[in-house]
């Protein structure tokens, strides 16, 4: 069931990703249309309507610069207006910087970056710039909700379902995992058996028949019910094989005090605990 939740919450985050991403940028051909639209505003704004606006250029990922065909009167009230309002329609995402370059010498002659501190205004408004050649550069930046997603949330779902799903440790068993057995612990999976704090490894075999008298304390277990279920398998029963393994087991349950593993004459054994 866990499995499926961790399935659930990290398909949740990648959409919730994509939900962000498509929101807040767009796609790179509606991003072109959107700085064109920039450039042909700024036109308007200084009177212009017949010259042309440059094929846009993209100088690094999400870096892009505008330029003009003639020399323009540009206005940088309007400038930041016209950007926002590519912003709020989706087609620029909520963090950029705006420069306006000088032609000649590329030096930047205005220059703003969203967001901006609460309380604070955007620098040099009021100021037109005199007509002259300019291009503008805008470089987009990443989506800080979208890094936060990517980055940080789905990694951790990720780590955290590997960490369930990890085996555990051999040196760390949950009581889950365990049967006592008066003060000794029989770890069944990991073929280990803890008495008076020292921890002593069990054959598979050893394990199987413990297992048997761990669930049945005080309880005679018939040989033949441990035959069956121990070797049956393999197509041979050696008896003597059985009385081998109690032997081993009764000298690993030595040290556990009232702990016995008796023999019944003729009928099988006991764990017997006091």
């Amino acid at each position: 069931m866990v499995k499926y939740i961790y399935i659930i919450l990290a398909c949740a985050v990648v959409s919730l990703s994509a939900f962000v991403a498509a929101g807040h940028t767009a796609p790179p051909k509606e991003q072109a249309v959107a700085l064109r639209t920039i450039g042909h505003e700024l036109l308007l704004t200084g009177g212009d309507t017949t010259s042309r606006i440059l094929p846009i250029k993209e100088t690094a990922p999400g870096a892009f610069e505008i330029h003009f065909e003639k020399p323009i009167a540009l206005n940088p009230d309007a400038l930041a207006d016209i950007v926002a309002k590519q912003e709020k329609a989706g087609l620029l995402p909520s963090g950029y910087v705006v420069e306006v370059h000088g032609c000649a010498d590329g030096a930047v002659q205005y220059a703003y970056a969203i967001p901006i501190e609460k309380g604070e205004t955007l620098p040099c408004l009021g100021r037109p710039l005199p007509k002259s050649c300019y291009y503008i550069s805008i470089s987009l930046k990443q989506d800080t909700q979208l890094a936060w997603l990517s980055a940080g949330v789905l990694p951790l779902f990720l780590f955290l379902g590997l960490r369930f799903y990890k085996k555990k440790p051999v040196g760390s068993p949950t009581e889950a995992e365990c049967l006592t057995i008066g003060t000794a612990v029989f770890y069944p999976q990991l073929q280990k058996l803890r008495v008076q704090g020292n921890s002593i490894s069990l054959t598979g075999k050893e394990a199987r028949v413990l297992h048997i008298f761990a669930q049945a304390i005080n309880e005679e277990i018939p040989r033949e019910r441990l035959q069956k279920e121990v070797w049956e398998d393999e197509g041979v029963i050696v008896g003597r094989s059985l009385d081998m393994f109690i032997s081993k087991l009764r000298k690993k349950l030595q040290p556990e005090p009232g702990v016995q593993l008796v023999s019944i004459h003729g009928r099988g054994y006991k764990l017997v605990v006091e």
